[in-house]
């Protein structure tokens, strides 16, 4: 999977930090909450996401 390098505001840090850790006890899955965001967003948009 590739990677990428996001700058967050220490709010929205500090919050990502807390949701991951409440609802999936693991900072590790701070990734796919981005991701499952990040579609979220998309599709809401109606933005195609490539295969």
């Amino acid at each position: 999977m590739p990677k990428t390098t996001l700058t967050l505001s220490e709010p929205v840090a500090k919050t990502l930090k807390i949701y991951t850790a409440q609802t999936k006890s693991s900072l590790r899955a701070q990734s796919q909450v981005v991701e499952d965001a990040l579609i979220e967003f998309f599709e809401r948009h109606n933005v195609k996401i490539e295969a």
